[in-house]
Order: structure tokens, then C-alpha cells, then sequence
């Protein structure tokens, strides 16, 4: 688990900003499947509960909003990933 975890990650959030630069909703939903190691984890700790569940669900509604060519709402559904991520990397650092 903890070896794709990271990796997995990281992929899904350049996924995410290929599939949006490029307008392909394919590659949100590969990042979807790939931020699901991370969801779940979160989704298993006591401080998201099921919150956790709804950071891949964020990148299929930017897939959808791609597709009917509204970017700057599948940018914002993008978005809480990369704080996410970034929050949990700096926590991660700090212990």
C-alpha cells in the first residue's frame, strides 16, 4: 500500500494538469483511479471519515465539466487534490 501510495499521488496530480491543458476527460478519470490508494487511506483515519471518498470524485466531475467544455469549473474541481496533497506532504515533512 505504501509503495503506491506517493507515487500514485504525484501521477494523478500531473495526470490532472495534462488532462486539463490538453482538454482530455480520459486522463482525469486515470487520475481518479490513480489518487484511490490516498482517498482510502484517508477515507480509513478518523479525521476525514468518508471525506476522504470524495477527492476522486472531484476528478470525475472535472472530467464531466471538460467535456462540456467549462475548464475553469474542472479547474476548480482539480484543486482541493493539489491543497490536499500538499497539506498531507507538509505533515507528513514536519513529523
Amino acid at each position: 500500500m505504501q509503495l503506491l501510495f506517493w507515487p500514485c499521488t504525484i501521477v494523478s496530480l500531473i495526470l490532472s494538469i495534462i488532462a486539463i491543458s490538453t482538454r482530455k476527460p480520459k486522463l482525469l478519470v486515470l487520475s481518479s483511479i490513480l489518487i484511490l490508494p490516498m482517498s482510502l487511506y484517508l477515507a480509513a483515519t478518523p479525521l476525514f471519515l468518508a471525506w476522504g471518498l470524495i477527492f476522486p470524485i472531484l476528478y470525475l466531475a472535472a472530467a464531466k465539466f471538460i467535456t462540456k467544455k467549462l475548464i475553469w469549473v474542472a479547474i476548480l474541481m482539480v484543486i482541493p487534490n493539489f491543497l490536499l496533497v500538499g497539506w498531507l506532504g507538509v505533515v507528513v515533512f514536519i513529523q
